[in-house]
């Protein structure tokens, strides 16, 4: 027999009792060498054959004088029970030994993702650092009663607006336009208008804050409704 790891954990009972052939012995003698927790086991039931012997009459039945011809057997029907109990109790002390340190790693995954989605914004937080914004209140032109608040916010590709609008036209089409110290005029954000006149959009214009000049809301027809300088 070449026992593999797994077949000798459980030849335990029969190195204790003396049941193994020689082969067997020297090889689960050379594994106990090895293994600490066969090692721990037989230590614990270690006295068992001290016992199987104090069970019988004569110091026990394996030390009975018998007849010479008849050898007495390595392993008695009681001394199988015995060894299925004991390795019985070894696989339920593995199981439960294995329950236990799925729970233990199961608890710590569970701390570490829960530290995770704690920390992951905080790093994020600390490490990224909110850009420049500038924000401008476009006054409504003479007739019109709209309330523009412009947020630019510089971005390494221009400006990224926020446009947050109130009491504006509830049909059509708006659109903020952007003008550089040229004078040329661009549009950098276009929508349609809501029922209750209330507009939150984001627009973008690869002009940098310092190159916009002014910036005006205006209807789909041209109409100025809104305009600020910067």
């Amino acid at each position: 027999m070449n026992p593999g790891s797994d077949d000798l954990h459980v030849l335990l009972g029969a190195y204790v009792l003396g049941g193994l052939s020689d082969e067997d012995h020297r090889a689960y003698s050379e594994h106990l060498r090895t293994c600490a927790q066969c090692q721990t086991e037989l230590g614990q039931v270690s006295g068992l054959p001290r016992l199987l012997d104090l069970a019988g009459p004569a110091g026990g039945p394996h030390l009975a004088d018998g007849p010479a011809a008849v050898p007495p057997p390595l392993m008695t029907e009681p001394d199988d029970a015995r060894v299925a109990s004991l390795l019985g109790e070894v696989a339920r002390r593995r199981r439960r030994r294995r329950t236990w340190l799925s729970c233990l790693a199961a608890a710590a995954a569970a701390v570490f993702f829960a530290g995770g989605a704690w920390l992951g914004p905080k790093l994020t937080e600390a490490t990224t650092p909110t850009p420049p914004t500038t924000h401008v209140a476009a006054a409504a032109v003479p007739g019109s009663a709209v309330r523009v608040d412009i947020a630019l916010v510089t971005r390494g590709w221009g400006t990224q607006l926020d446009i947050d609008c109130e009491d504006m036209p509830k049909t059509g089409a708006l659109a903020l336009w952007v003008i550089d110290g040229k004078g040329h005029a661009t549009t950098a954000a276009s929508w349609r208008a809501t029922a209750t006149g209330y507009s939150k959009v984001t627009g973008a214009t690869a002009l940098r804050p310092n190159e916009i000049q002014s910036l005006e809301v205006r209807t789909e027809t041209g109409k100025v409704l809104a305009s600020a300088r910067t």
